[in-house]
C-alpha cells in the first residue's frame, strides 16, 4: 500500500467519527429543544392589604385586548353555594375585622332572598363577618342597607399568567347608593395596586359590564388579580349596597398571540379600512351676526348670572358668567338631536384670561346636559328665564360636568344621570388638560345605549345607559358651587354642531 494513501485513510476515517458524533449532538440537542418541558411558574405576588385604587378612563388598556383575537373562558362564577369553597377568592376588609361594632364584607345572597330583584345567588356587599365563624363570612342576612365607612374588597386570583397574554372579564351590577359610596372594579399585578373604575348611584337595575383587565401604571407582568370593591363615607347610608353577579373571565392565550410570528407562508396584505363617511349635520350654531340660529337661544341677565353673545379669542361665542351662591345657568337650543347624535363643540373659560387664577374657582363647574326628558319642558315655558329645574316631576337629564379641582390645580371630569329632583348615577371620568389661553374641544357620541366623550381629542369616558335613549332635549351649563365671589366664572361655546350617527 502507498504509504501516503495509508497516512490519508487514516486521517479522514478519525475525522469521519468526529463528524458523525457532531450530527448526533444536534440532533440530541434539537430534539431537546422540541421536546415541551414543564415550566414552574413563579409564586404569585401576595395580596398585601390596605389596597390602593387607581381610577382609570374607562376603556383603559384595552386595546391590546379588543384586537379581534379570540378569548377563551377560563372562569365562571355565579355566586351560589359553590362559591363558599371557591379558595381562590379573598374577601377583606381595611377596618379591624371582627371587633364590634361587625363589619360588613362581601358575600352572597342566600336563596330566596330579594326574591323580587333577582338578587339570589348573587354577590353582595353585606355579609356579617361574625367572629369565629369563617363559614358564615359569605352568608348575608336578609334587610338593611349597606353600613357607613366600609372599605370591602372581593378579590379573585391568581389568574394563570403562564398560559395567557390577555384577560377580560364580563359581569352584571346592581347599584343602590347615596352618592358617597362608591362601587367599582380593578385588576392589579402586584397585590397591592389596583387599577380600574368606579361609580355609584341609584342605578337600581342590572347592568351588563365588560372591562379589560389592564396593568396599572409603573407595574410590570400581566395582571393577576381581579377585585370588586365598595368604599362608603359617614353619610348616613341609602340602599342596599351594590350586587354582582354572572362572572365570566376569559383569555386569550400565548400561542394565538405568538403563532403569527411562526407562520411560512407570506402573510395576506390587509384589506384597506374604508374612509368613514361623513355623518350628516343635523344643525349648526357659530353665533356669527347675521346667523338665525341665535333665535334658539334665550338670554337673562341678572346680578348673579349672565348670559349671551360676544367675542371671545377673535370669535363670536355664546357665554354663560355665574356668581357663587350655587346658581345653575343653562341654555338650550330649541331643537331636538337625531336618534343617535353627535354633539362637538368648541369651548374656552374664564374668556381666555390666564391672569385669573383656577385657586379662586375651585369647585366650580360647567359642561353639556343632554337626553332630557319628561318633566318641565326644556327651556320652560317661560322662556325669558334661561335657568331649568333640574327635571321636575317625572323627568330627567344627563349631566357631563368639567369641574375645577378644589385647589385649582386642574379639572376632573364626570357624568351624572338625575331622575325625579335626585342623582341616580354618577360615573367618574379622568382628569383632562384645559387650555387657558386657547380654543378646547368636545365630543359626545349618544348612540343606542352607548355614551362616549372626548375633551380634546381624548377619550375621558365610555358609559352604557339605556335609561333614555334617542332623541331628546340639550344645553350647555355653568354653576358656581365653589369659591367664585366675584362674578367672572364664565365658560364660553361656539361652533356647536350636531350631527346624526344613522341607526
Amino acid at each position: 500500500m502507498n504509504p501516503r494513501n495509508s497516512l490519508t485513510l487514516r486521517w479522514r476515517t478519525p475525522r469521519a467519527l468526529a463528524l458523525f458524533g457532531l450530527m448526533a449532538l444536534i440532533v440530541v440537542v434539537a430534539a431537546l429543544a422540541l421536546t415541551q418541558t414543564s415550566t414552574v411558574a413563579a409564586p404569585p405576588p401576595p395580596l398585601r392589604g390596605p389596597f390602593r385604587f387607581i381610577e382609570l378612563p374607562d376603556k383603559a388598556g384595552a386595546a391590546k385586548v379588543s384586537n379581534g383575537v379570540q378569548r377563551v373562558p377560563i372562569y365562571t362564577q355565579t355566586f351560589g353555594t359553590g362559591f363558599y369553597s371557591d379558595s381562590d377568592w379573598n374577601i377583606t376588609n381595611t377596618t379591624t375585622l371582627y371587633n364590634p361594632p361587625a363589619p360588613y364584607l362581601w358575600g352572597i345572597v342566600q336563596q330566596n332572598e330579594y326574591a323580587t330583584q333577582s338578587f339570589t345567588d348573587t354577590l353582595w356587599v353585606k355579609a356579617d363577618a361574625k367572629q369565629g365563624i369563617v363559614y358564615e363570612r359569605y352568608k348575608l342576612p336578609s334587610g338593611a342597607t349597606y353600613t357607613e365607612t366600609m372599605d370591602t374588597w372581593a378579590i379573585y386570583g391568581p389568574l394563570d399568567a403562564q398560559q395567557y397574554a390577555y384577560f377580560q372579564a364580563q359581569f352584571s351590577f346592581y347599584l343602590d347608593t347615596s352618592p358617597g359610596a362608591h362601587f367599582g372594579w380593578a385588576a392589579s399585578a402586584d397585590g397591592t395596586n389596583f387599577c380600574g373604575q368606579s361609580l355609584s348611584g341609584h342605578i337600581q337595575q342590572w347592568v351588563t359590564a365588560t372591562f379589560d383587565l389592564p396593568t396599572c401604571p409603573g407595574q410590570t407582568g400581566r395582571p393577576v388579580y381581579l377585585a370588586f370593591f365598595f368604599q362608603s363615607d359617614d353619610s348616613t347610608p341609602a340602599g342596599l349596597g351594590a350586587f354582582v353577579d354572572n362572572l365570566v373571565i376569559s383569555g386569550v392565550p400565548l400561542y394565538k398571540v405568538y403563532l403569527p410570528l411562526v407562520r411560512r407562508d407570506p402573510t395576506p396584505t390587509p384589506s384597506p379600512t374604508p374612509t368613514a363617511e361623513p355623518y350628516p349635520l343635523a344643525r349648526s350654531y357659530d353665533f356669527e351676526p347675521g346667523t338665525s340660529t341665535t333665535g334658539d337661544w334665550c338670554s337673562k341677565d341678572t346680578a348673579d348670572y349672565t348670559s349671551g353673545i360676544k367675542s371671545v379669542g377673535g370669535s363670536n361665542s355664546y357665554y354663560l358668567k355665574v356668581k357663587q351662591d350655587s346658581w345653575m345657568v343653562m341654555q338650550s337650543p330649541r331643537v331636538d338631536p337625531p336618534g343617535n347624535y353627535r354633539i362637538t363643540a368648541n369651548f374656552t373659560l374664564l374668556a381666555m384670561d390666564d391672569s385669573l387664577s383656577l385657586a379662586n374657582y375651585g369647585g366650580d363647574q360647567f359642561g353639556l346636559i343632554f337626553g332630557v326628558w319628561g318633566g318641565e319642558a326644556f327651556p320652560p315655558e317661560d322662556s325669558s328665564h334661561c335657568s331649568w329645574s333640574q327635571g321636575a316631576g317625572d323627568g330627567g337629564y344627563y349631566q357631563f360636568i368639567i369641574k375645577v379641582k378644589n385647589d385649582g390645580s386642574g379639572y376632573h371630569t364626570r357624568l351624572e344621570r338625575h331622575e325625579k329632583q335626585t342623582t341616580q348615577q354618577i360615573i367618574t371620568g379622568s382628569d383632562v388638560t384645559i387650555s387657558r389661553t386657547a380654543w378646547n374641544t368636545l365630543q359626545l357620541d349618544r348612540k343606542g345605549s352607548g355614551i362616549v366623550i372626548y375633551v380634546n381629542g381624548v377619550q375621558v369616558l365610555s358609559w352604557s345607559d339605556s335609561t333614555k335613549t334617542g332623541a331628546a332635549w340639550w344645553g350647555v351649563f355653568t354653576e358656581a358651587t365653589g369659591k367664585n365671589t366675584d362674578g367672572k366664572f364664565q365658560s364660553n361655546w361656539d361652533n356647536i354642531q350636531i350631527y346624526n350617527l344613522g341607526n
